[in-house]
């Protein structure tokens, strides 16, 4: 499944509601240039995960709102780049990264061990009930695309 879009028009939405340039907001997170925010916000490219958290809390927003996901139910996805990491960090005693991936990709299979959830919520940062609902999300829209490209 395709990772979650940084929706650009937020973004720049975002920085000019507090009041930020590119050059500012570029500068506060030791980008090299602010041709980078520009691309971002024109859609031209994606930031690397690790900066969806540092420019939400540049911006004083929440990270899900950066990306275009329903915030009350996103897919797992989503939790990922919220909490800045990439799909090969998420990883830890007993939790392999081929078993996230396999949850993040919804694919059908067996519900994931309460151990696994445990260790997704640590790695995230987030609460179990969100771990557990994000898979449910995930394995929803990975049957819906199964069901389009049929």
């Amino acid at each position: 499944m395709a990772r979650p879009l940084l929706r650009g028009d937020r973004l720049q939405a975002a920085r000019e509601a507090i009041g930020l340039s590119r050059e500012e907001l570029a500068e506060n997170l030791e980008l090299s240039s602010p041709v980078r925010i520009r691309v971002w916000e024109t859609g031209l490219e994606r930031p690397r995960p690790r900066f969806v958290p540092r420019l939400a809390t540049a911006l004083g927003v929440d990270p899900l709102y950066l990306l275009d996901v329903d915030r009350d139910d996103p897919p797992l996805a989503a939790l990922r780049l919220a909490a800045g990491f990439a799909t090969n960090e998420v990883t830890g005693p007993g939790l392999s990264v081929m078993t996230y991936l396999r949850l993040e990709d919804g694919r059908p299979g067996a519900d994931p061990s309460p151990e696994v959830i445990a260790a997704i919520s640590q790695v995230l940062g987030v609460d179990s009930p969100r771990v557990e609902a994000a898979v449910r999300r995930s394995r929803r829209d990975h049957a819906a695309m199964a069901t389009f490209e049929g």
